[in-house]
């Protein structure tokens, strides 16, 4: 008998796929902004390179809050079994708003003292978290797109979770009319905080100790 597709949609491994390309080249584009100074100034090498440190402060920040992204990405999608047209156009806005942060990282490193760079570099996180929320939404409706039923223990919590940036997002730009650098250290805060509450990394744990038992 000849197997048929699904028609509810295609398999979700073409748009991992996609992620994986995106975020790889994006994360790579980052290092480029980290040019080595032409001409050495009266502070000697090491004081060009010191001089260097608001970009090299967003290539770390960016670098490590486009991983998450990432990893938040890939764990979402373990749960997935197939995707829509509506879910691929999510992914592809999503997409959009991650090919945009060396731009927006490249502002920061530049201009670190204005306002406007860092409110712009701020937007970009919080859109990108809050698009994954709407990812998140999308899936865990009842559109027959997740390989089996989630607790909606952990739905809830994975919501809050995607919230996290939109809500310290304008904390970071309201300190930037004070000390940009306090603005920079809460961009600095909000991985670990994404690192250290992943309620999805506990619930695959739990599976894993049932299975084991």
């Amino acid at each position: 008998m000849t197997a048929t597709k699904d028609a509810r949609g295609m398999p979700s491994n073409r748009l991992e796929t996609l992620a994986d390309g995106v975020f790889a080249i994006v994360m790579t584009i980052l290092v480029l902004d980290l040019r080595v100074p032409e001409i050495v100034g009266a502070g000697g090498l090491a004081g060009d390179l010191a001089a260097l440190w608001p970009r090299v402060a967003t290539y770390v920040i960016s670098f490590v809050v486009l991983g998450i992204y990432w990893f938040a990405h890939h764990q979402v999608f373990h749960f997935v079994a197939r995707v829509d047209r509506t879910l691929v156009w999510l992914n592809i806005l999503f997409f959009m708003g991650v090919t945009l942060t060396p731009f927006a990282a490249s502002l920061l490193g530049a201009y670190p003292n204005e306002v406007v760079a860092i409110a712009f570099y701020g937007i970009l996180l919080g859109l990108l978290a809050l698009l994954g929320y709407v990812i998140w939404w999308y899936l865990t409706g009842d559109r027959g797109l997740l390989a089996h039923d989630l607790d909606p223990v952990l739905v809830k919590k994975v919501r809050l979770w995607f919230l996290g940036g939109p809500a310290v997002v304008p904390l970071a730009i309201g300190l930037a009319f004070v000390n940009t650098f306090l603005s920079l250290l809460v961009y600095l805060i909000l991985p670990a905080i994404y690192i250290l509450v992943n309620p999805v990394d506990r619930y695959l744990a739990e599976l894993r100790r049932g299975e084991a038992r």
